[in-house]
């Protein structure tokens, strides 16, 4: 099969599962998120819509750069928001890429930039994997918890790590106010495990009443310049 039907395919196979699900699936509630991400000269802004049902949550996110959609992220995950699958798209470059939870990780299939990709990773049952980098949803449950650290895994949209699976943690720090955010914050530091920790690092910002991420700032991609996210848009 061509790499052009294989991405074709992947796309259909891809709309049609979300669209079963979507018509099976009970709405419970809606919120919408935006948020705004400048990277150097480049200016971008995240769309996130979150629908509640029966099982736990759908969630599609979409990025804007000069008012054209880059890609797109579909994701289903748990009630606790840990993600059970994930479809990313990154429109004019031939790359559609489904990953699943599995029984013994994390199942990762599709096209990446019009070459075949499929992968079975093996993660730690102690370690979630919480999807959705800039802004991570799923980490609720760690925000209200007397823990000061968790681990988890996450897939790489840019290179040098395009859809590779990696381990992150993410450690508390100071409860402040802030004057740029204009609430009360948590910061919490990101950054991956061991020694690919010199590459990459950058501080949340979490409203401790509900969890909810307002920011973030620190290192953009290697090789790319400083990041800083700001939630500016909260609807219901």
């Amino acid at each position: 099969m061509s790499k052009q039907k294989l991405y074709l395919k992947g796309y259909v196979n891809g709309l049609v599962f979300m669209l079963i699900f979507l018509g099976t699936a009970t709405m419970l509630s809606a919120q919408k998120l935006k948020y705004h991400e400048q990277r150097g000269d480049e200016s971008s802004y995240y769309h996130y819509e979150f629908r509640e049902v029966d099982q736990g949550y759908h969630i599609k996110i979409a990025r804007l750069m000069n008012n054209d959609t880059t890609d797109k992220q579909l994701l289903t995950t748990g009630k606790d928001f840990e993600t059970l699958s994930w479809r990313y798209i990154r429109f004019g470059e031939e790359t559609d890429v489904t990953a699943r939870k599995t029984s013994e990780g994390v199942s990762i299939k599709g096209v990446l930039d019009g070459d075949e990709l499929e992968e079975e990773e093996t993660l730690n049952e102690d370690e979630p994997w919480i999807q959705l980098f800039p802004m991570n949803p799923g980490f609720e449950k760690f925000i209200f918890s007397n823990d000061d650290k968790i681990v988890f895994w996450a897939i790489g949209t840019e290179s040098p790590a395009d859809m590779e699976i990696n381990s992150f943690s993410a450690k508390k720090k100071e409860t402040e106010y802030s004057d740029e955010f204009g609430c009360k914050v948590l910061r919490v530091n990101f950054s991956p495990t061991g020694w690919r920790s010199i590459f990459w690092e950058g501080d949340f910002y979490f409203r401790p009443e509900d969890g909810r991420i307002v920011g973030y700032r620190g290192d953009g991609a290697p090789g790319k310049p400083a990041a800083k996210t700001t939630l500016i848009k909260e609807e219901k």
